[in-house]
C-alpha cells in the first residue's frame, strides 16, 4: 500500500473520529441521528432496487 494511501485513510478517519465526538456530545444528537438513519434508510432502499434491476436485466438477456 502507498504511503499516501495510508496518510489519506488516516486523515479521513481522524476527521470522522472528530466529527462523530461534535455529535455526539453536543444537543442536537438525536435529531442528527435520525437524519442519518432516513438517509441509510434511503440508501439501502437505492441499492436494493439497483439489484432487482440488475437481476432483471440478466435474466431478460439470458
Amino acid at each position: 500500500m502507498k504511503k499516501s494511501s495510508i496518510w489519506l485513510g488516516l486523515a479521513i478517519g481522524a476527521a470522522l473520529g472528530t466529527a462523530i465526538g461534535y455529535v455526539a456530545a453536543s444537543d442536537k444528537k438525536e435529531e442528527w441521528l435520525e437524519d442519518v438513519n432516513n438517509l441509510v434508510d434511503k440508501v439501502k432502499a437505492g441499492v436494493k432496487d439497483a439489484i432487482a434491476k440488475g437481476k432483471k436485466s440478466i435474466e431478460e438477456a439470458e
